[in-house]
């Protein structure tokens, strides 16, 4: 028989941790991405006869709140991606699932080169996270 608790082990903790903070990462990068298209439709709005506003702007010295979004979005994408190639690095074997545990029973982790549908290679390896 199969060891069914085999995600329980102590090793995989600190991949875990690492899956941990790239989901928590994912969450808030779709989050801030529905601010930023909310922000986006409030300025397509945006009403010329407000002389300061419109003043600040074009003298750039208005830093609206979509701006302060946009360079938070970078970070995470970057801190995103950072992640992603240290969770790749961090896994055993390429092609295969691992089994974590993220606080809730099992859950696998993996990075694949090849499509499983076509079994063709993919361009970059795909991290995968079922949860």
């Amino acid at each position: 028989m199969e060891n069914l608790t085999q995600y329980l082990d102590k090793s995989l903790i600190p991949l875990e941790d690492k899956v941990k903070e790239y989901l928590n990462v994912e969450r808030d990068i779709r989050l801030l991405d529905v601010e930023l298209l909310s922000l986006q439709s409030i300025k397509s709005d945006f009403n010329p006869e407000q002389h300061d506003l419109e003043q600040d702007m074009q003298e750039g010295t208005a830093h609206t709140d979509l701006n302060d979004k946009e360079q938070k979005m970078t970070a995470l994408l970057e801190k995103y991606n950072k992640l992603r190639t240290e969770l790749i690095n961090m896994l055993p074997e390429k092609n295969r699932f691992i089994e974590i545990n993220l606080g809730y029973g099992p859950s696998m982790v993996g990075y694949f080169t090849i499509d499983h549908e076509t079994r063709q290679p993919l361009q970059e390896p795909v991290l995968r996270v079922v949860h």
